[in-house]
This record gives C-alpha cells, structure tokens and sequence, in this order.
C-alpha cells in the first residue's frame, strides 16, 4: 500500500545528486523505502537530499536506517546529510522515518 516515486519522477522526494546512482522512494504515511542503485564505475559517495516535508517526516527527528537482508545489506544507520558509500553494481534500501 505505497505509493512509489520512481527515480525518473522530476517532484521526486529523493535525489543523490549523481546521475549514475538513482533513487526510488516507496511512500506510506510517515515513512518511506529508498531504493538506492548504482551505475557508477567506481565505489561512490552520495548524500541523499531528501524532502522531508513531502514525505511527511519531521526531519528533526528523522531516522534512516538499512535493514540486515542477507546476501543483499548488512544492518546500518545514517544521520540525515550523513554521504553512504554505494559500490558498483549495488545498492541500498534505505528505511526513512520519524524516531
């Protein structure tokens, strides 16, 4: 039941300021799914700019967190403006919420 926000979408919620490493935003109320991909050559550093607003997240208290997926992301958490390192070929999906 979310809405999704594809990486092609000009009012998109989610940018990574690069051109080879694109994101999807899946949305639900107060919370969104960040499907992070690369097509960079090289491992890279990306600092999503995110609108919080348009999520519906108080970025003051926002969280963004990876969930362990087994042959996928380890766990990991990120401060808001925090860069997240994104290896050729992969990726990342990325939990935003409120805490």
């Amino acid at each position: 039941e979310s809405r999704m926000i594809g990486w092609w979408v000009g009012g998109r919620p989610v940018r990574t300021g690069r051109a080879d490493v694109l994101a999807t935003t899946y949305v639900r109320p107060g919370t969104a799914l960040v499907a992070l991909a690369s097509w960079a050559t090289d491992t890279v550093e990306v600092t999503p700019q995110v609108a919080w607003r348009a999520l519906g997240i108080d970025s003051a208290r926002a969280t963004i967190t990876a969930p362990a997926i087994a042959n996928f992301q380890p766990a990991a958490s990120f401060r808001p403006g925090e860069a997240i390192r994104v290896a050729p070929g992969k990726g990342w999906l990325l939990v935003l919420a409120t805490r």
